[in-house]
């Protein structure tokens, strides 16, 4: 149902992006579209994959799955916690192909990922308690998304737009125990998921063929993201 719900919100959107689009490039009396093709890598913050971790609890580690050495005077007890993350931001590359001065098709690839240390409860033979650091868990997260770009306004050295674009995201997770003589992979899940990028609006400066930009909206490429693009 909610999948439906976006894709009904993101054809709403792609209409008014078409209609508006249309409109201002009729009204445009002098017009820049002597480049067919565009490519660009971008970096943005706030992306669905994150969204999408903090609101789940994939791939818990019961706490007895982690190896316990001999003699070590007790063992660990529970389900594992995760603490200190840090995030790769997302970086995605795209390209997209001209139909007209007003409307682009072609595709973003993106990639972002995050690691976090485990943390489970160790109980001594004496019964005391304590949490510890036990090893790290990665995820990785790799998407492909066709989409469409539309520019309603074209100057030499500035342009505004809007960007659309649906597809899918695969997630690697591994969970691997620091153990006293080697580390041990512990628990890894794979999964797809739907994923989309919705840039209402997006501001590019420099020249002809080389520019700078900036875009606000929601998605795998993030909330807000900045890059580089080369029109040619």
């Amino acid at each position: 149902m909610k999948t439906m719900k976006t894709m009904k919100t993101l054809k709403s959107l792609m209409a008014a992006a078409i209609i508006l689009c249309t409109a201002n490039a009729n009204a445009q009396t002098q017009k820049y579209y002597n480049t067919k093709n565009e490519v660009a890598i971008t970096v943005g913050t706030g992306t669905n994959s994150q969204l999408f971790d903090a609101l789940s609890n994939l791939g818990s580690v019961m706490g007895s799955v982690l190896i316990t050495g001999m003699a070590t005077g007790g063992h660990y007890v529970g389900y594992t916690t995760y603490d200190d993350k840090s995030y790769l931001p997302p970086i995605s590359v795209e390209y997209f192909h001209h139909l007209n001065e007003c409307v682009s098709i072609g595709a973003i690839a993106a990639l972002n990922s995050y690691s976090s240390d485990m943390y489970c409860t160790w109980e001594s033979n004496s019964g005391e308690k304590k949490e510890e650091k036990v090893g790290k868990a990665t995820k990785n997260f790799v998407s492909f998304l066709p989409a469409a770009k539309f520019d309603w306004l074209r100057k030499k050295n500035f342009g505004m737009y809007s960007k659309i674009g649906a597809g899918f995201t695969y997630m690697h997770e591994k969970q691997v125990q620091n153990n006293q003589d080697e580390d041990k992979e512990v628990n890894s899940d794979n999964e797809f998921f739907f994923t989309f990028q919705a840039s209402l609006i997006g501001i590019e400066v420099g020249s002809e063929k080389i520019r700078g930009f900036a875009e606000l909206g929601v998605g795998e490429q993030g909330i807000a993201l900045a890059g580089i693009r080369y029109k040619f």
